[in-house]
């Protein structure tokens, strides 16, 4: 690799495990030429995995610190990870639509409320996720899943942000069904409406590494590069790194993927702009 990236991270200002500089240090010692922070920003609930709004204009301060501690060592960049929550009518992506980012990743955690009113975290407990199927959606994965994917193109018709965060992720907990099958035709038709929204409206796909180490899979699966690179639509490498040896955990499995998927640039940042850089 001639230009090592990550720009979906996280760490103490939401539920990552180390401080910022310490994910910094490491992307400096592992060679990577561009990092970016990305917290989880604030939601309007309570969570133990969000940011506080208090804490923001401390995570923008500790980041300009860190710029200019490291600016001889690599280019660093600052984004947040943003909750499509459309029941509160895209609250996250508003309030920080003006805010002085690099970049933002819309993500979708979130799908429906427990009869309690509860929300439940798609990528959480797989047991949790399982009972929920059957509360809501009578046991059929299916339904489940084209819930996850209807949420999604909502946020992507949004347009309000730069990267979508591990477009498939609903897969990993939905794998535990019987009934789903992910070469299945409901599936790849639902993956291959929504990659034609992001498209059409200019988004870069990050390819998150997180699971790779764990589960072999990456977000977006490898089975649906071939069709991202028939498309035409731009990819970003990125680990969703939680603890600061994860900082470029899969990452050269992903490119050897693309690489032979057909890809020959992946999208980064460099000098503040995005740009496609060779992958080899």
């Amino acid at each position: 690799m001639q230009y090592l990236t990550n720009f979906h991270s996280h760490c103490y200002f939401c539920d990552g495990r180390a401080s910022m500089e310490q994910f910094v240090r490491y992307a400096v010692a592992k060679g990577l030429r561009a990092y970016g922070v990305s917290s989880h920003a604030p939601v309007s609930f309570n969570t133990r995995w969000a940011m506080h709004y208090d804490d923001f204009p401390e995570y923008l301060q500790e980041f300009y610190r860190l710029k200019k501690k490291y600016s001889a060592e690599m280019e660093l960049y600052v984004g947040l990870e943003l909750d499509y929550l459309p029941e509160e009518k895209d609250a996250a992506f508003r309030l920080y639509e003006n805010e002085p980012l690099d970049y933002r990743i819309g993500a979708i955690h979130y799908i429906d409320n427990l009869p309690t009113g509860q929300k439940w975290n798609i990528d959480g407990d797989p047991q949790l996720f399982y009972m929920v199927c059957e509360l809501l959606y009578d046991g059929d994965i299916r339904r489940l899943v084209k819930r996850y994917f209807e949420q999604l193109c909502r946020m992507i018709s949004s347009a309000r942000f730069d990267i979508v965060a591990h477009l498939d992720k609903v897969a990993y907990n939905a794998a535990q069904f019987r009934d789903f099958d992910s070469t299945a035709s409901w599936y790849t038709d639902l993956i291959t409406e929504t990659l034609k929204l992001v498209k059409e409206k200019d988004l870069i796909v990050e390819i998150n590494t997180k699971s790779v180490a764990s589960r072999g899979v990456t977000f977006p699966n490898r089975q649906f590069y071939p069709l991202m690179r028939k498309m035409k639509i731009p990819v970003m490498v990125n680990s969703d790194c939680h603890y600061p040896d994860g900082v470029i955990t899969g990452m050269k499995h992903t490119y050897e993927a693309l690489g032979e998927a057909g890809f020959r640039t992946v999208r980064i940042l460099k000098g503040g702009k995005f740009v496609d850089m060779p992958i080899n």
